[in-house]
């Protein structure tokens, strides 16, 4: 059990770390590609919003929903 919530902190603490680094940068990268974002949070947002979407229909089908 410590090393299951040892991974979900872990988890956690990176996607944490890399959005406070990311709070500060330009939301542009510049020609140089000094000061670049690390995360393309957009497309993180979609992809997130699409695995959340396939999790509830899986569950649905699991669980014989049918909306």
């Amino acid at each position: 059990m410590r090393v299951f919530l040892g991974v979900i902190l872990g988890i956690l603490l990176t996607i944490l770390v890399a959005y406070l680094a990311d709070a500060g940068r330009a939301p542009v990268c510049p020609a140089g590609g000094v000061g670049c974002p690390l995360v393309n949070w957009d497309e993180a947002n979609v992809r997130f919003k699409n695995t959340e979407h396939n999790l509830r229909a899986f569950w649905d089908r699991v669980t014989g929903r049918n909306d």
